[in-house]
């Protein structure tokens, strides 16, 4: 074949056909045209005369062939691209076009439509679409060596395409948000090509398009069908105005009527014919029923007008008074209606109201309709006019309004006027009762005050004011209760409601604060005043100062009271004395017959033992009897000194050692290792504490715990007593310091006592300034009292506080008894012989007074009441006749007060013993 031959494929006409011819084509990865393929040659032949854009792409590197239409899509990478690798030319899409190449070079045909593509052929990057086809393409062997492509490129018609359906999107979406609802019906069968969402909703239903009118609204009245043909037949438009419809909206099947407003447009084609309806329209049920309302309303309102009592008038916003009821011409007579404002003038009236300007004539521009018409609302204008009828003058009372449309616009005002000639008259009536009313109660003595049905206060007369010092007018209304004592107000307040609820007389007895700043007892009460038909007018009260006499009533009742308290406390302590002396006194009986009967020396010994114990119990009690009297007196005297606490705390455990080992309780003590100094009587604070142990051990079953522990802190000693006992019950405990008080206990009485034990130790610490308190959580739970005392510095040297004690032990004395009390005289002397000592005993004072003169006692034992001479005489003379060689002379007697004492060492006596002594 020659070279002509060769190339003649490339014979084809156009551009790109011409380009092969004179390309050069050592750079292309295809060689020469003489040296390509015939297979190759064919494709090429037929794609050079083809009119529609193709490419081949030939090769391991697929060099890139294609035909003239091809050019307009390769844009400003034409004559470049010529021969040039596929992906070389189109690497900005070849991950999209790339993957469908090696299908096709794989044996796979492909096939795109609309395919989006950003390709950059004119210097910039462009959105396009293509349709396209990849095909295999065989060589002369039938091996796979290229491929082929047909292309269309669709960008313009996907755009406007895309833009078609944008503008149909935006014109639902019109219809859609249309205020009104909207349809479009096709052909004469009216069949739903379009319903908005305001026109579903008006009929009722969903589904309708694709349905004729017939069919989707069955109930719809014939007529608006035949309308719509007209339309369509006819071209002309219908327009309806509130025109009623049915139509079955809701699920039950009930047919709802509907008001509304609507156009029937006929669509017309790009040939004139007709094809369509276009309904719009719009449901005024809503409106229409609102102008319904607004119309009856109004009507309404005309009637109410004309039925009014009081006499109405309307202006336009000219002043021209363009309605007036019919209480108005009453009150007015005939009259001319007033063109302005200038007109009102004709009308006479003259001020009437408590002001300067009374009885003052009413100008034009005053009269009260005149300023509303300015903008003001008026309340309350009194005036007196002439009526046009020359009727008697009458006073009305004006209030008039502007009207204002929604924006504000004044258009006109409205007065009404109220003829009140017999209330004037009435209230100067009443004014003259209530001048007389005030001058009376005024008058009176007592407070007087009148309220209301409702027990709104509206009078009080001078006294009051006087009384509670407020000024005249302040607590009118609901405020007379700020007078009241805070304690008194929800009592008055609830009292006072029950008489306005029931209509009963009020009465109560209540403080309010007087004029001085304090608040006195007053009795207040109130009487309905009730007119013809049984209701009430109003109430009528007075108040009376009865502070004095309460006072007195007062402490009356707490003076009975106290002295009620009183003789049940003496009672019930009565009660218990007597039943506390009885119980030593049966064992000192028993064993004093057991004495008379019996030599045996144990038994004997045992008997007086017994009766010591009672005697020294007995002796307790009245020793925490006479204690009481003293403290409550103020008759006790303190030794005070600086001690430590701790050393009382020991002594006080020693005293009640015996008693808590015999109930087999556990005492724990705790005490800081530094001295607790506090300042006080060693004895009596002794006594407090072993009186509070004491106690913790009589109360706590046997095999119990106590504690007591003593802590230093913020300038106090404190000590707690806790135990596990039967403990305080709550309503015992606010009294368990009290005189005489005791919890209940079992008819046994096994722990004793007198209850007065708490009270002398409260008043001891008192008297130390310090305090105590009890605590408790109730019965069984045990109890803890806390003593709190004034902590004092140490003393600079320690003192030595221990009394000196005499120690006769051994010595054989001569003892002289002077007791009228035979039996007290001959058992001392018992007593003191056993001891080892020589005893005389007298009974009179004469009789002793001789016996000590001629042999003088080194010890003389005297009763202080002797039937002829007292002690305190006996001592005397025995002093005066003896003087040194009188010895030592002790008074024995059952009173022990510090007078007592007193006396004693004034007659000379040297002790004073108060029975029964002990050794």
């Amino acid at each position: 074949m020659t070279p002509d031959t060769n190339l003649r494929f490339l014979d084809a006409p156009g551009e790109v056909a011409a380009l092969m011819r004179s390309h050069d084509w050592s750079g292309s990865p295809l060689g020469a045209p003489e040296s390509w393929p015939q297979s190759l040659r064919s494709v090429v032949s037929l794609m050079l005369r083809s009119k529609f854009p193709m490419f081949v792409a030939w090769g391991p590197s697929m060099g890139f062939l294609y035909n003239d239409p091809y050019v307009e899509v390769l844009g400003a990478k034409h004559p470049f691209a010529l021969g040039l690798p596929f992906e070389e030319i189109w690497s900005e899409i070849w991950e999209d076009v790339g993957p469908l190449a090696r299908r096709a070079l794989a044996g796979e045909a492909t096939y795109m439509e609309n395919l989006p593509l950003l390709m950059r052929r004119k210097g910039y990057d462009e959105p396009t679409w293509f349709t396209f086809s990849y095909s295999p393409v065989t060589d002369e062997q039938g091996d796979i060596a290229g491929m082929y492509c047909a292309c269309t490129e669709t960008t313009a018609g996907v755009i406007a395409e895309r833009t078609r359906i944008a503008q149909m999107q935006r014109l639902i979406s019109l219809f859609e948000q249309a205020p009104g609802f909207v349809a479009v019906t096709l052909g004469r069968e009216h069949i739903y090509e379009i319903a908005n969402p305001a026109y579903l909703e008006f009929v009722g239903r969903q589904h309708i398009v694709g349905l004729s009118v017939r069919a989707a609204l069955p109930e719809l009245d014939q007529k608006f069908i035949d309308i719509l043909t007209q339309v369509y037949d006819t071209g002309v438009p219908y327009i309806g105005n509130r025109i009623p419809v049915g139509l079955v909206r809701g699920n039950d099947g009930e047919m709802t009527d509907r008001i509304v407003d609507f156009v029937f447009q006929p669509i017309v084609d790009d040939h004139g014919r007709v094809d369509g309806i276009f309904i719009q329209g719009t449901d005024i049920t809503n409106q229409a029923t609102a102008e319904r309302l607004v119309e009856t309303e109004r009507l309404r309102l005309e009637a109410v007008i004309d039925s009014l009592p009081s006499g109405v008038a309307l202006a336009n916003n000219e002043g021209d008074i363009i309605r007036v009821n019919a209480a108005n011409r009453e009150i007015w007579g005939m009259h001319p209606t007033s063109g302005d404002v200038a007109a009102y003038g004709e009308r006479q009236g003259w001020w009437a109201e408590d002001s300067t300007r009374r009885g003052q004539q009413v100008a034009p521009d005053d009269w009260a309709l005149s300023r509303a018409l300015r903008g003001e609302v008026v309340r309350g204008d009194i005036v007196e006019i002439q009526p046009f009828d020359d009727h008697p003058r009458r006073t009305l009372l004006l209030q008039a309004t502007p009207v204002r449309l929604a924006d504000g616009e004044l258009a006109g005002a409205v007065v009404a006027q109220t003829d009140i000639s017999d209330r004037v008259r009435a209230e100067a009536d009443l004014r003259a009762s209530e001048a007389r009313f005030r001058s009376i109660t005024d008058a009176m003595p007592q407070m007087v005050w009148s309220a209301l049905p409702d027990g709104f206060n509206d009078y009080y007369n001078r006294q009051w004011y006087e009384f509670t010092g407020l000024i005249p007018g302040e607590g009118e209304g609901q405020r007379w209760a700020e007078v009241v004592h805070p304690d008194d107000r929800v009592r008055a307040w609830a009292r006072w409601g029950r008489s306005l609820d029931s209509g009963e007389d009020y009465e109560i007895q209540m403080r309010l604060h007087h004029h001085s700043g304090d608040f006195r007892w007053v009795l207040v009460r109130a009487v309905p005043v009730r007119g013809d038909d049984g209701g009430i007018l109003r109430w009528l009260g007075t108040a009376t100062d009865i502070h004095e006499h309460r006072i007195a009533q007062d402490a009356l009742e707490r003076s009975e009271r106290a002295l009620r308290d009183a003789d049940q406390r003496k009672d019930e302590f009565l009660a218990m004395l007597a039943h506390e002396l009885r119980n030593p006194l049966a064992p000192i009986s028993t064993a004093s017959q057991l004495l008379k009967l019996s030599s045996d020396p144990v038994r004997i010994r045992a008997a007086g033992d017994v009766i010591g114990r009672q005697v020294r119990h007995m002796t307790e009690l009245v020793d925490d009897l006479l204690d009481v009297s003293r403290v409550t007196r103020g008759l006790v005297h303190l030794d005070l000194e600086t001690v430590d606490f701790k050393a009382i705390v020991i002594s006080a455990i020693e005293q009640v050692r015996p008693l808590i080992d015999a109930r087999g309780h556990a005492l724990r003590t705790r005490l800081p290792a530094r001295a607790l100094w506090v300042h006080g009587d060693r004895t009596r604070l002794t006594q407090i504490l072993a009186n509070l142990l004491n106690n913790a051990a009589k109360y706590t079953p046997e095999g119990g715990e106590i504690h007591l522990d003593a802590e230093s802190d913020d300038g106090h000693v404190r000590v707690r007593i806790r135990d596990n006992g039967q403990g305080i019950e709550p309503a015992l405990l606010p009294r368990i310091f009290d005189l005489f008080t005791q919890a209940d206990r079992s008819p046994d009485r096994t722990q004793g006592g007198l209850g007065i034990g708490l009270a002398l130790v409260r008043s001891l610490v008192a008297l130390h300034g310090g305090t105590i308190t009890a605590d408790s959580h109730g019965r069984d739970q045990g109890a803890v009292f806390t003593i709190c005392l004034p902590r004092v510095e140490a003393p600079p040297v320690a003192e030595d506080t221990h009394a000196h004690r005499i120690d006769g032990a051994g010595a054989t004395l001569d003892v002289v008894v002077v007791d009228d009390n035979v039996d007290a005289a001959q058992t001392l002397q018992v007593l003191l012989e056993a001891l080892g000592h020589r005893a005389r005993v007298f009974h009179r004072a004469g009789d002793a007074l001789n016996a000590i003169i001629e042999s003088p006692p080194q010890v003389a034992f005297l009763d202080i009441g002797l039937p002829d001479i007292t002690g305190h005489e006996l001592a005397r003379e025995i002093r005066q006749r003896l003087g040194a060689r009188a010895g030592v002379l002790a008074a024995l007697s059952g009173y022990g007060q510090p007078q007592d004492h007193a006396a004693s060492r004034e007659a000379g006596l040297d002790f004073h013993l108060v029975k029964p002594w002990r050794c």
